[in-house]
């Protein structure tokens, strides 16, 4: 047996070879016996005797959430479809209703832990690790997760090959697999993907594709990898909320020197919180300046707005 993943709040059950689990008013049956299983640890605890079907139920729903990745996750999964149909259903409406708003990280992070478990029991079915490669995309593209760019850009990679593998002709995948090779500064890669979705695509997003295509083979790239640029502004607003505001605007400034990544990726936060940092350092004029900039880039940026008319009334 291999070892099993440490889960916090989880204990295992080792039950005997003849084990079953009995429900449905004891209509029906299904053995799990000879396979660790987890529980809670309260319920661990109050043991006498096999664990109830409900105490199972709780503790392998509890592990694959905390760790869709563990040793044993894809026979969990499909105990709990077997055995545990409404924790599926649970799962599978969270999922869509996350995906149905724009949400903050944590809520993001529970979509792709719904759509791991649910691809560990359709692992054939490409939909799901190309939406948790798109997930993992927009996570390392978030503002408040960019100190985590990297690590989510690679997973949504990783996942987005995957679906690759199972459909190699699909072009949405091919189109965000082009994107997320991109970001991590391999070009080439990014080339291939994205002209092999450009083959007879008519599409809205023909043009950019044509155009993301064009700068590649001119060479008209970012000096390095946009994908360390976003880490390096998450470490700038880090800076910025530390109180570190000389450190902040100098990693930031030195993101916008390259042309080439400025204006691809026109961030309005950045320079909202140059603004902010020389506030802080009592240099009003050049904070006047960072949020008319952020305003250029976003005519509703309302923070920008508010701080360019304390600053100018000051």
């Amino acid at each position: 047996m291999r070892e099993l993943t440490p889960i916090k709040g989880i204990r295992y059950y080792y039950p005997p070879d003849d084990a079953v689990l009995i429900f449905k008013d004891d209509k029906e049956q299904i053995p799990y016996g000879g396979m660790p299983v987890p529980l809670l640890e309260a319920d661990f605890e109050a043991l006498d005797g096999e664990p109830s079907y409900d105490a199972v139920g709780r503790g392998i729903y509890q592990a694959l959430r905390s760790n869709p990745d563990c040793i044993l996750g894809d026979q969990y999964a499909a105990l709990l479809r077997d055995a545990y149909p409404h924790y599926l259903a649970e799962l599978a409406s969270h999922a869509i209703m996350i995906d149905s708003k724009d949400v903050e990280v944590p809520y993001l992070d529970r979509k792709i832990t719904c759509l791991k478990i649910l691809a560990l029991l359709e692992p054939d079915n490409s939909a799901l690790p190309l939406e948790i490669g798109r997930s993992f995309l927009d996570r390392g593209m978030r503002l408040s997760a960019l100190h985590f760019a990297t690590v989510s850009i690679y997973r949504a990679e990783h996942f987005l090959r995957r679906a690759h593998i199972l459909a190699p002709d699909d072009r949405k995948i091919l189109r965000y697999l082009g994107e997320a090779n991109y970001l991590l500064g391999k070009y080439d890669e990014a080339k291939g993907f994205l002209l092999e979705a450009l083959a007879g695509n008519e599409e809205s997003d023909a043009e950019s594709l044509h155009m993301r295509i064009e700068k590649i083979e001119k060479g008209t790239l970012p000096q390095i990898p946009p994908v360390d640029y976003l880490e390096a502004i998450g470490v700038a607003f880090a800076n910025h909320q530390a109180g570190n505001h000389e450190e902040a605007i100098a990693i930031l400034q030195d993101v916008l020197m390259d042309p080439v990544f400025r204006e691809e990726f026109p961030i309005p936060e950045i320079h909202c919180i140059m603004g902010k940092g020389f506030t802080a350092l009592e240099m009003p004029k050049y904070a006047e300046e960072e949020f008319r900039q952020a305003l250029e880039l976003d005519p509703s940026h309302e923070e920008a707005r508010e701080l360019l008319d304390q600053v100018a009334t000051a």
